[in-house]
């Protein structure tokens, strides 16, 4: 079996690259397995064109038996054979929302209406499958929810909760993140705040006037991303709107208690191994917390169990499936 990964412009963000890397790697241990990132940076007319020109050229050179898209290059569908072609969809929501106009539109053709040709798609989450059976038209039995896998790099790594003081690491900054909320939730509580993100986008004033003792890094590496998560007590992921919940993973397999939202897909990805908060109600996110605080040690073990259904050979095993029925597909 000959597997061709296809990811977007490195610099354009590594979370899909991040996600699929163990996965690339699982399969590269045993299949023939090559990679491409798209050369050209953003989705302008060029952009598009030099990577669709740079795509089909190397589809041209190899013989592959499976074509993965592993998510937003959606573009290149229409150049590609669609019986070896696999699309994973993460989320539309970047897409759903997108400004009006010519941009807009173009994005939409580009990245939504192509979706409904492709035979073989899988999607991060039943949240995510559903926004494409309302938005792409595609039916449903054409959509296999194949989650995120934990990276093998989070392990678990014992500590003793802070009780006194507990350290609360927050990632991510933007509005969907909820830190906001998070601010006001905390009032009264007495803890550290550690936030991932860039600076550009976090309100100081509000920061600042809370009282909470915060610290705030960015532009972290995969090590550095990991020590965070070892030394904190909490992870806090009270999102509004996610494909998946990375971050509810990674501190279950790190063995740290996890609050995050009582909406999909967050609560499914966490099952019973996390405190649900309203991310929307400042006392529930707040009460929340308390619990996670005096109640660390049964949701660690619980997350430690329920992260197991991530482990990355259960889920290359599900896109083996695939990539074999595409194979016999072709070969019948």
């Amino acid at each position: 079996m000959k597997i061709l990964y296809l990811y977007r412009n490195r610099a354009m963000g590594y979370s899909i690259g991040k996600v699929f890397a163990p996965i690339e790697t699982t399969f590269s241990e045993h299949e023939e397995v090559d990679s491409l990132s798209m050369p050209a940076y953003g989705y302008s007319l060029k952009s598009l064109l030099q990577n669709i020109s740079i795509v089909r050229k190397k589809v041209a050179q190899e013989q592959y038996d499976v074509i993965h898209i592993t998510g937003q290059e959606n573009y290149l569908i229409p150049f590609l054979d669609k019986s070896k072609l696999v699309v994973t969809v993460h989320d539309l929501d970047s897409i759903i929302s997108s400004e009006h106009g010519i941009a807009g539109r173009i994005k939409h053709l580009s990245f939504i209406n192509t979706l409904s040709s492709v035979k073989y798609l899988t999607c991060i989450s039943e949240k995510s499958k559903k926004e494409v059976i309302d938005n792409c038209k595609v039916e449903a039995d054409r959509i296999r929810v194949i989650p995120n896998c934990v990276d093998p790099a989070f392990t678990y790594s014992p500590k003793a909760i802070n009780k006194e003081c507990p350290t609360i690491l927050h990632i991510g900054v933007n509005p969907n993140k909820n830190l906001k909320r998070t601010i006001s939730a905390l009032q009264g509580i007495y803890c550290h705040l550690r936030i991932v993100g860039p600076k550009r986008d976090v309100d100081f004033g509000m920061l600042n006037n809370s009282g909470i003792d915060y610290s705030l890094v960015s532009d972290l590496s995969n090590d550095e991303i990991l020590q965070e998560y070892r030394n904190c007590d909490i992870v806090n992921f009270p999102s509004l709107y996610e494909g998946f919940g990375m971050p509810i993973i990674e501190g279950q397999a790190t063995g740290r208690t996890v609050v995050t939202s009582n909406i999909s897909p967050m609560k499914d990805v966490a099952g019973d191994g996390a405190v649900l908060v309203d991310p929307m109600n400042v006392t529930s996110m707040h009460n929340g917390y308390i619990e996670a605080i005096n109640n660390s040690q049964k949701y660690i073990q619980q997350g430690l169990e329920n992260v197991k259904r991530f482990d990355v050979s259960k889920i290359v095993k599900q896109y083996l499936e695939l990539y074999h029925t595409i194979i016999e597909s072709n070969c019948s």
